[in-house]
């Protein structure tokens, strides 16, 4: 689907909003007019003028960059309703039953059901990790969501492994369609054609690389080449990295990778909940962010995250959802909020992470560690627009004094009332402009139905 279908970009301004512009040298603007054309900021304090300009008006809203997401299996959103809890019935084991039966219709649907779901939270960047991909057609059913809903992504390729619980003739099959064992290196050919067949006509809304499974995952021999093909083509690299207990007694990645020489400022790294202070030191030498998932990495017990650890240490930190069918829901607001609470418990200090902190690691900071930072990421002259509004005259707003405190302590999805994407409006007035939401829950519910069926999959 050509970005063509979209909502038109139109020359617009927003006046008299609260403007929390995540840009250092601006700060925080009450009585705001913010102008955008042909999808970029061009100007933003108060008082300004735009003759011609659509207006919006920004009473009573509070307007800040769209958050960004860094690490988010979308695809898994359509298992949100057969995932549990614990080893028999949650994410890992159910993922491990029905996610080598994904059709690339299925991989569609839950795309659209997840990223529908982000974008009307507010949600305008996401790094869709992809991690069971087992054919090119998967991986285009995935993508041609994106656009559709024009959405902004950095899409990391991955391949899903064939699990050792799996029916041998399930295995094979998976295997046959692209599927990895610890020793097979990926098929690098399918995000150098993502490169070629879809970079150049999204507009600037894509960008391509990654996921791999590194040393505690694949062989020395393996995780190497993976790491040479991807930095040949010019792809970055993400890795899921000491999120248990388990893992890190097995292998410290980070330790391993730095003695192999292949640490860079192309990588991100998900979770590290066990790292060693001497990881931590190689990640902020190397520049290597990290992201954190509060939501999922409580749900299933992994661990608390030591977000203020990182930052002390000097590394760059992002928040995420994971997959919706841990965290639950697309929230980025619950996700700051628990964020910033685990991190006063584990300091026995109210302030340990404050509101402002958070709410830069959900923007600016996760477009850094996409290195989009120069496009997005905060409410600047020359960036693009991808920007919500969050109404404050609601129940659970009102009254607002610290527009921060607000927005962290108090926001749900159901205020954000505006959300633009690269200049288009995504949503308006608490409606989805590309999206026929009643279509979209429907097809979730049939496509989670036949998936059962096929895998004979029975939900408690």
């Amino acid at each position: 689907m050509s970005t063509s279908s979209l909502p038109t970009r139109r020359h617009t301004i927003i006046k008299n909003t609260t403007a929390l512009t995540m840009d250092s040298a601006l700060g925080e603007i009450v009585g705001a007019d913010i102008e955008i054309l042909d999808g970029e900021i061009v100007g933003i304090g108060p008082g300004l003028e735009a003759s011609g300009a659509a207006v919006i008006d920004g009473t009573n809203t509070i307007t800040l960059p769209g958050f960004v997401d860094s690490h988010w299996h979308v695809w898994g959103t359509l298992l949100r309703g057969v995932v549990g809890d614990g080893p028999e019935h949650g994410w890992f084991a159910t993922k491990g039953r029905l996610g080598g039966h994904f059709t690339s219709e299925d991989f569609a649907t839950g795309v659209r059901l997840g990223m529908a779901e982000g974008i009307s939270a507010g949600i305008t960047t996401v790094h869709d990790w992809s991690h069971n991909i087992m054919c090119y057609e998967d991986a285009e059913a995935n993508l041609a969501v994106h656009r559709e809903l024009g959405t902004r992504v950095h899409f990391s390729y991955s391949a899903p492994s064939a699990h050792p619980s799996m029916p041998m003739e399930k295995m094979r099959e998976i295997l046959a369609k692209g599927g990895l064992l610890p020793d097979a290196v990926m098929d690098f050919d399918n995000p150098r054609r993502i490169a070629e067949d879809w970079v150049p006509s999204s507009e600037s809304l894509l960008t391509v690389g990654v996921a791999v499974r590194g040393p505690a995952r694949s062989t020395p021999e393996v995780y190497r080449e993976e790491w040479r093909l991807a930095r040949e083509q010019g792809l970055s690299i993400s890795m899921h990295c000491a999120g248990t207990e388990a893992e890190v007694e097995r292998i410290h990645q980070i330790e391993v990778l730095e003695a192999d020489g292949l640490l860079g400022d192309d990588m991100l790294l998900a979770h590290c909940l066990y790292i060693s202070s001497t990881e931590r030191e190689y990640l902020a030498d190397f520049g290597i962010p990290v992201s954190m998932s509060p939501l999922s990495e409580l749900r299933l017990g992994m661990g608390s995250p030591p977000i203020n650890e990182h930052v002390a240490a000097g590394v760059q930190v992002s928040l995420s959802l994971d997959t919706t069918a841990i965290s639950a829901t697309a929230d980025v607001f619950q996700a700051m909020r628990v964020a910033v609470g685990l991190q006063s418990i584990s300091a026995k200090d109210a302030t340990a992470l404050t509101p402002r902190r958070v709410l830069e690691m959900t923007t600016i900071d996760g477009a850094r560690a996409l290195g989009l930072e120069e496009v997005i990421g905060s409410l600047t002259i020359g960036k693009r627009a991808d920007l919500i509004m969050v109404r404050t005259d609601e129940l659970n707003m009102a009254p607002v004094w610290d527009p921060v405190v607000a927005i962290v302590h108090s926001a749900q999805p159901s205020n954000v009332d505006t959300v633009m994407l690269d200049g288009r409006i995504l949503k308006w007035k608490g409606e989805l402009t590309t999206v026929n939401t009643p279509k979209v829950i429907a097809e979730a519910e049939d496509s989670l139905k036949q998936l059962c069926e096929r895998a004979g999959f029975k939900p408690r």
